[in-house]
This record gives structure tokens, sequence and C-alpha cells, in this order.
């Protein structure tokens, strides 16, 4: 059977993302066609203004022989104001746009299902895929069983195509990616304590925060491996947290420090 071939963009809308900006665009470099990252250099959205990290150096020091990055700086108001900018400017590159956060990162294989997935399903305008979330560093962990979250990752692009959502299009039929497919490996809590507090300021779910949850939880599961129930909003989301070996996290990430034990 001959695949259609279709032109994948991904869009990266970040502030400061320096832990691990450089592994997520290692891991979609072969993949896409586009990679358009537009960096937010204002106060991040809804939050508090922070001093900027070293993001802008790590993109524009990055490795490209292929001429597909496409870096942006500037202040937008909020998050799906910076998501539609950051579409517009590969649009007519494209013909699909994949939401990929500093923070996700993928397989080599998972993308290239991906990809055919996508491929063999044209009627479709917007793909979700399921996460594997990891919780601290060095070495890393993952949350089990997996969150139930399914985030829209992939849309269809034409004319009038226009996010409405965090990551959601206004593309209609919506279809969810198998595990044996493709899934996010998420390393939004897999950071160092002043990294979650910086994320506990500025998060747009900031105000729906279980109290005292970094004490409770962030901290106390140091001391308490066994500890569960560690969503910082809902916290059955996360049951546990159990130990990952550097095999089997993603390519990309095998050689990150935090892959690192202590």
């Amino acid at each position: 059977m001959i695949t259609r071939r279709v032109r994948i963009g991904v869009g990266m809308c970040v502030h400061n993302e320096q832990d691990y900006i450089e592994f997520s665009i290692r891991a979609v470099y072969g993949f896409a066609d586009v990679i358009a990252i537009s960096i937010n250099t204002g106060v991040p959205w809804g939050g508090e203004y922070e001093e900027l990290d070293s993001t802008v150096d790590i993109v524009s020091s990055f490795p490209d022989p292929s001429g597909k990055i496409r870096l942006h700086t500037g202040q937008w108001r909020n998050e799906v104001e910076q998501r539609n900018a950051n579409l517009d400017t590969i649009r007519g590159d494209i013909d699909y746009y994949m939401v990929v956060d500093a923070d996700e990162i993928y397989t080599c294989e998972g993308l290239r299902r991906l990809r055919r997935f996508i491929a063999w399903r044209p009627h479709i305008g917007q793909f979700r895929t399921r996460l594997v979330t990891y919780w601290k560093t060095n070495p890393f962990c993952r949350i089990e069983p997996p969150e139930p979250l399914r985030a829209h990752a992939v849309s269809r692009v034409r004319k009038d195509t226009r996010f409405v959502d965090l990551r959601r299009t206004n593309e209609f039929w919506r279809a969810t990616v198998p595990r044996s497919v493709a899934v996010c490996h998420h390393f939004s809590y897999a950071r160092s304590s002043e990294k979650i507090l910086q994320k506990l300021r500025n998060f747009s779910h900031r105000e729906e925060v279980v109290p005292n949850w970094y004490q409770d939880a962030w901290l106390r599961w140091d001391s308490d491996r066994e500890l569960t129930n560690l969503h910082p909003t809902h916290p059955w989301k996360f049951r546990q947290a159990v130990r990952v070996e550097p095999s089997e996290l993603p390519e990309a990430m095998r050689s990150h420090p935090f892959a690192k034990p202590r």
C-alpha cells in the first residue's frame, strides 16, 4: 500500500524551558518537515515575571543542517494567541500541525508510526495522544497507572484552521492515537523543586492546586516512595510513581543529565 506524503510541522510555544527544549527538538528533528519555535520573552501566561533562562541561546545554537527551525521571540497575552501566531508562521508549508511542548518527547519509532497513522486518515481533523508522565529526576520515575488524559497533539491545517483552546483547533472529527502507535512522554513533573515552585506560580490551574500539595506530596515523596495520589489538582490521576531505567526512556532522553542516578 502506498501511503500519501503529508507535511507535518511541529510547533513549540515556550517560555523558560532550558531543562528540556534541546532534547525535545532532537526527538522531532528527523520527523518534522519544519519546526516553528515561539519563545515568550515577557511574563508567562497569566503568571509572574521571572528572569529569562538560556532557552533562546539553546534554540539559536541548535544544529539545523536542513534549515527546519524557524525561531520567533515576542510577547503574547495568552497561550492561544501564541499558538495561533506560531501556526501562522508555517501555515502555507504544512498539512498538519503538531503541538509539542518543550517537555514532551517522542520515540523515533513512535513518530514513524504516527506519521503513517495520520496519513491513512485524511478525514480526521484532530488527533489526541495518550501520555507517559514522568516524576522527579536522577533517576526518572514514571506515573503508574498512566494518567487518563488524552492531549490534543496533531491538527489538520487549512486556510481557516485556528486554535480555540490551549491545544485544540476548530477542525472537526477527532481520533485518539492508540498506545501501540505512539505516546507522548511528558516530563512536566520531572524537574527540580525550584522549577516545580515556578510551575505552581505560573500554572494556568494554580487556583485548583490542592492545599499544601508541595509539602505533602512533592517533598514528602522523597522520603516516602510508597506515597500515592500525587497529582497537584486531581490527586487520583497520579496514583503512584515507579522508577524508570534509562533504557526505557525515549532515545533523545537517555543522555539527559537528569537520567543519571545520584
